[in-house]
């Protein structure tokens, strides 16, 4: 029986070409679509296991104001980029399904603010402590010298990010 050669080529990643071998503006864009490939698939997850009773974009929408909450209407139209009727029509769907409340701000009661039930809040708790985790398992090969890198870029990207604000994109 003949042994087969087998060729070997640099097998390329899924994510495209090797980081190497890109420059550094595509590979922060690499970075960015990995990391937001990931956490969609990590979201989509859950949203068929725990919320399949609040439509997916919803979902969605709930998990980008989570770091928000309680807050305005007009906080939510600026985490999640929907206009002011969306963000309203949003909101009614979800303290419809039971996922949102809307209660007078303390300090202004002109100002109504929006908050999770407490079942939703718990909800989005798991899905976060689930993400710490994975985060956690996904770096865990990462030597120490390379988490503090990690961390590094991350700061570095975040104050960069925070800096910018909401400024008109060109």
């Amino acid at each position: 029986m003949k042994k087969r050669a087998i060729k070997t080529v640099e097998q390329v990643p899924l994510s495209g070409k090797p980081e190497h071998l890109l420059d550094r503006v595509e590979v922060f864009k690499k970075m960015c679509r990995m990391l937001e490939i990931k956490l969609k698939r990590f979201i989509e997850n859950d949203w068929q296991h725990y919320a399949k009773l609040i439509p997916r974009q919803q979902f969605l929408h709930l998990m980008m104001v989570r770091h928000s909450l309680p807050c305005n209407l007009a906080k939510i139209m600026q985490d999640t980029g929907m206009t002011s009727a969306g963000a309203s029509i949003f909101v009614d769907k979800m303290v419809k399904n039971g996922a949102l409340v809307r209660h007078e701000d303390e300090n202004d009661r002109r100002n109504i603010l929006i908050s999770f039930t407490p079942r939703a809040e718990q909800i989005t708790n798991r899905i976060e402590d689930r993400l710490n985790r994975y985060i956690f398992q996904y770096f865990a090969d990462c030597s120490a010298e390379e988490l503090i890198m990690l961390e590094a870029a991350s700061r570095l990207v975040c104050r960069v990010l925070d800096a910018r604000g909401e400024e008109e994109e060109f």
